[in-house]
């Protein structure tokens, strides 16, 4: 995902992301653009203080990620004061397989919409070809942090089973940063949340995915989209294959009951996002 480079120069590193800690016994980690590649920057506790941690790169000398090093890591020398930098060369996981033919730098993505945290709509940078077979917006869900990558790992691995099904939207390709595999693009439907008036045709949805051999595992109304084909199934991090028609049942009983009971708004930007908080 590519950000905003008109309000740095060229050359320069850009924010991609960033995860930040206040306290001051835990790293602050960002994702950075430079050049065409991505690379990473942590800061260690006591570096700087909070308003400098919302905007490190201006207090920071060049960072020269020379030959295949991808981060950096700053310190504070506690007798002198003075910063320490030390550059290494990291092998960071990805996803470890791959089913779809497509993939696309995370650099050719422009961010026109954030939705969560880790989701957000996504168009390719114009400057790339005007023959590309992409819809003008996607969805776009990616992980930033390793610890975000399992949810992202068992999804690729549900939208592979569920490919032609019509259960889900259409998965478009994987989206990978220097080459590992960090998250996936979405056909964007157009739809809305459901409600208890769609009981039926989320019913009628949940039983296709059953059929198919599959328990959705974190079943609620939220994990619907309302569009003019009928339900589809969203947030898949918990889906796991299973015969079992007393778990199936119990998946049933359970997405009618939330429909029962949760009276609270779903936006549909919650939609795209996942009940264990991805």
């Amino acid at each position: 995902m590519s950000g905003d480079s008109s309000a740095s120069p060229p050359g320069q590193p850009i924010i991609l992301s960033m995860y930040l800690k206040y306290a001051n016994f835990t790293t602050s980690e960002y994702r950075l653009q430079v050049g065409n590649q991505v690379k990473y920057l942590i800061i260690s506790p006591g570096t700087f203080d909070k308003d400098r941690l919302s905007s490190p790169l201006q207090s920071l000398p060049s960072l020269a990620y020379r030959n295949e090093r991808n981060v950096a890591e700053v310190s504070r020398d506690e007798v002198s004061g003075n910063l320490n930098i030390i550059f290494s060369k990291r092998e960071l996981v990805g996803v470890p397989f791959d089913w779809h033919q497509t993939k696309v730098d995370c650099l050719d993505l422009k961010n026109t919409g954030q939705l969560t945290d880790t989701v957000f709509e996504a168009r390719l940078h114009s400057i790339l070809p005007t023959t590309s077979p992409f819809p003008a917006i996607m969805v776009a869900k990616i992980a930033t942090h390793a610890w975000e990558l399992p949810y992202i790992c068992r999804q690729t691995e549900a939208y592979e089973f569920l490919e032609g099904s019509g259960l889900a939207p259409r998965f478009l390709g994987h989206i990978h940063e220097n080459g590992r595999i960090i998250g996936f693009l979405l056909e964007k439907i157009e739809g809305r949340p459901a409600y208890i008036r769609d009981l039926r045709v989320c019913t009628t949805a949940l039983v296709k995915l059953h059929k198919l051999g599959y328990l959705h595992g974190n079943v609620d109304r939220s994990c619907f989209l309302i569009t003019d084909e009928g339900a589809k199934l969203v947030k898949f991090a918990r889906l796991k294959e299973s015969a079992c028609t007393k778990l199936m049942s119990d998946e049933l009983m359970a997405l009618r009951a939330s429909f029962v009971c949760d009276g609270e708004y779903v936006g549909v930007a919650s939609l795209w996002g996942d009940g264990d908080g991805f």
